[in-house]
């Protein structure tokens, strides 16, 4: 049986649907491990959440947070990466290498190297240190973040982001301020087919978002696919949508 949870993502309300099965083997698993690891933390526990573009991994991160009220000892609240894009002012002022062609950041913004990972890291210091902590998210009617806009108070802060896990500097150096990660995966080939359906319903044609996808969503969901390093717990998306969990290694 399929269930559906209404949640809002960059400011668009819909419903996000799971099955049972989903709820059994997935989310329910997962935030009984989050309440256990809470139960036993001097402080706030923190997990980092990450996957490709286009994985969905912001629905299910919402999702955690609205079934976590039905899990005793399990207040959740989930926040994202976005927020901390480096501005566009900075993305056009900065350049980066690639194959051999200076390019401004702005032309690959979404790629790891156009967010602000210094201001992330301090942010995810405070969410264990500070009891409340102000949150940025990414503005899509401005395309640029905008401070302050979240309030964080709950006991369990789930970020969720594609590169929290990326095996690279300065990603790689985050590993210490996560007490639980978590990996969303899928196949490629239906993650290009969810960015360029996506990047389509924003009014370009498919023969653009085909475009788009080949110069910006495919290489980064590439990367996020095959540079992360394990998690404590990874789920798959299937081609029906629906979560599956991934048996650890």
């Amino acid at each position: 049986m399929w269930h559906t949870l209404p949640v809002t993502v960059n400011g668009y309300t819909y419903d996000a649907r799971y099955s049972d099965e989903a709820y059994r083997d997935v989310l329910r698993p997962l935030l009984e491990r989050l309440a256990d690891l809470q139960a036993v933390a001097s402080g706030r526990t923190v997990a980092f959440f990450a996957g490709p573009p286009a994985a969905g991994k912001s629905t299910v991160a919402l999702l955690l947070e609205l079934l976590s009220r039905d899990v005793p000892g399990c207040e959740v609240q989930a926040v994202g990466l976005d927020g901390f894009h480096h501005y566009n002012a900075y993305l056009r002022s900065h350049t980066i290498v690639r194959d051999g062609t200076e390019m401004p950041l702005a032309a690959i913004k979404g790629a790891p190297e156009s967010f602000d990972v210094e201001k992330f890291a301090r942010a995810v210091t405070l969410l264990h240190e500070d009891a409340t902590v102000p949150w940025p998210v990414y503005d899509r009617r401005i395309h640029d973040p905008r401070e302050n806009a979240v309030q964080v108070t709950a006991p369990i802060v789930v970020v969720e982001g594609n590169y929290l896990l990326l095996a690279e500097e300065p990603w790689a150096s985050l590993a210490p301020l996560a007490d639980y990660t978590v990996f969303l995966s899928a196949d490629e080939a239906d993650l290009r087919e969810r960015a360029v359906t996506r990047k389509a319903k924003g009014g370009i044609s498919r023969a653009e978002a085909e475009a788009h996808y080949d110069r910006t969503d495919g290489p980064n969901i590439r990367r996020a696919l095959e540079h992360s390093r394990a998690a404590d717990f990874t789920m798959r998306l299937a081609s029906d949508g629906d979560l599956r969990p991934v048996p650890a290694v």
